[in-house]
């Protein structure tokens, strides 16, 4: 992979693309199905020789195949079983023994260890058959398929919850790299790769992303209509990396704190460091406050006012919150980033709620 922002893809040759028949084996028609060529790259520059690449949303095995190709191994998640069978037979043509498990996270693990997640996400609003309309056993008739989600936020949450198990099971250092477009639903762009970007950049270090551009022959438009070809994608880089807070900045807000009469009390890596600044730097700042309620608001109205993103587990949140949410959730986290890049993130909690 070079240096360059973007990469104009060229279709797979037809020893590596879907089978006929498998195609017509699948009520979607295999139109989702993605392109070894965009997969082989990001494989190659993002897996060593040998590591093991895995796919959260398998589908036909693409990026299995992408992997075996480059000389590294493959494993899969699929929801729907019809599917990860064909996915299994796809394989076996290729002579690639790698695992398609039927699951999907955090209900089911990853069927090995992995080096590198790879993925392309199943994009809302896609018209896959509705188990109502579906015959029984057919795909589609697992209601725990993303694209039968019928509200996006109920969507996001689906991936929130299948990044965050990524993150746990992927090593330090190791690489997630999701791709994804954004829609037109209704005649309404849906920015789905920044919605994308933003569930993510919670869990990860953003590392880089890349536009994936396919060629398509251009149409006419009529004045006025904002329509396109769709004809791009994101390739979205993150690393799970500690990212490392700026730590004289974040002493200046936390005297700032104190100062505005917060009454809190840190724990976790930033006291153990400041009592011994050659232990390992904090990636945040611990907070364990009162359980007021009037003096969290004063405080997320504060933070609020100078600037800080405020999230519940990469939800956005905005002043007042209540206590019994932030229970559910244990933590909220405040984080800033100013000009020069220097990062603060505090991450607020409840004495009562730590000491049970």
């Amino acid at each position: 992979m070079d240096s360059r922002s973007w990469l104009v893809l060229e279709p797979d040759p037809p020893q590596l693309r879907l089978p006929d028949d498998l195609r017509a084996r699948d009520p979607f028609g295999g139109r989702d199905c993605g392109w070894v060529a965009q997969m082989r790259p990001f494989v190659r520059h993002y897996a060593a020789p040998g590591a093991r690449v895995f796919d959260p949303f398998c589908g036909f095995a693409t990026t299995l195949l992408a992997a075996a190709l480059e000389g590294r191994r493959g494993c899969g998640l699929e929801i729907d079983p019809a599917r990860a069978q064909l996915a299994r037979e796809r394989l076996q043509r290729h002579g690639i023994d790698a695992p398609v498990a039927v699951g999907s996270l955090p209900d089911a693990p990853a069927p090995l260890p992995f080096d590198l997640c790879l993925t392309n996400v199943p994009y809302f609003g896609c018209r896959w058959p509705h188990p109502a309309d579906a015959p029984a056993g057919a795909p589609g008739a697992d209601a725990g398929q993303l694209y039968l989600e019928r509200d996006y936020e109920a969507y996001l949450r689906r991936l929130r919850d299948i990044f965050h198990a990524v993150r746990a099971a992927l090593p330090e250092g190791g690489y997630c790299i999701a791709m994804a477009e954004n829609l037109n639903l209704g005649g309404r762009t849906l920015p789905l790769a920044w919605d994308l970007a933003r569930i993510l950049g919670a869990l990860f270090v953003a590392r880089e992303e890349r536009l994936l551009c396919y060629a398509r022959d251009p149409r006419p438009l009529a004045p006025g209509d904002a329509s396109t070809d769709r004809s791009h994608e994101y390739a979205l880089v993150f690393q799970k990396q500690r990212e490392r807070i700026c730590l004289d900045s974040t002493g200046d807000e936390l005297q700032a704190l104190r100062e505005a009469g917060f009454a809190f009390e840190l724990h976790g890596s930033y006291p153990r460091w400041l009592a011994d600044p050659r232990a390992r730097a904090p990636a945040d700042a611990d907070l364990l406050l009162p359980d007021d309620q009037a003096e969290f608001d004063r405080l997320l109205w504060w933070l609020h006012e100078r600037g800080y993103e405020l999230a519940l587990w990469g939800d956005p949140v905005h002043p007042p919150l209540r206590l019994p949410r932030l229970r559910e959730r244990w933590y909220l986290r405040a984080q800033r980033r100013d000009r020069l890049g220097r990062l603060v993130r505090l991450d607020l909690s409840l004495a009562a709620q730590t000491e049970r």
